[in-house]
């Protein structure tokens, strides 16, 4: 019986990578969390116009929607897509990525 030591190892980065990654989510979705909480109490709480407390009201709710998306939002999923993309259409991707570059290499050489 032979043991693929590779898989195991990868198995282990994987697990690891996760729980990093699930970490950083969860720290992303709490401050959006929270400064949704603070923008909807000062958007209640001003003595601003109705349209400013309104727009107070939806930025803090959109922050809110947002927190929401990060914590539901699975990785592995969105990485297999992107795979599945490439694959399927090498040539686009390739162009892609190199007019990204060019545009990258641009913005570094003016600086």
């Amino acid at each position: 019986m032979k043991i693929n030591y590779w898989k195991a190892d990868k198995a282990e980065e994987t697990s690891a990578e996760s729980t990093g990654f699930e970490n950083v989510k969860t720290i992303i979705a709490d401050k959006l969390h929270n400064a949704a909480e603070i923008l909807g109490e000062k958007a209640t709480n001003l003595d601003a116009p109705y349209g400013m407390a309104q727009y107070g009201k939806q930025a803090s709710e959109w922050l809110d929607q947002s927190a929401d998306y990060v914590r539901q939002f699975d990785y592995v999923q969105a990485d297999n897509r992107v795979r599945e993309y490439v694959g399927q259409r090498t040539g686009r991707s390739l162009l892609i990525a190199g007019g990204v570059g060019l545009i990258i290499g641009a913005i570094l050489r003016r600086r």
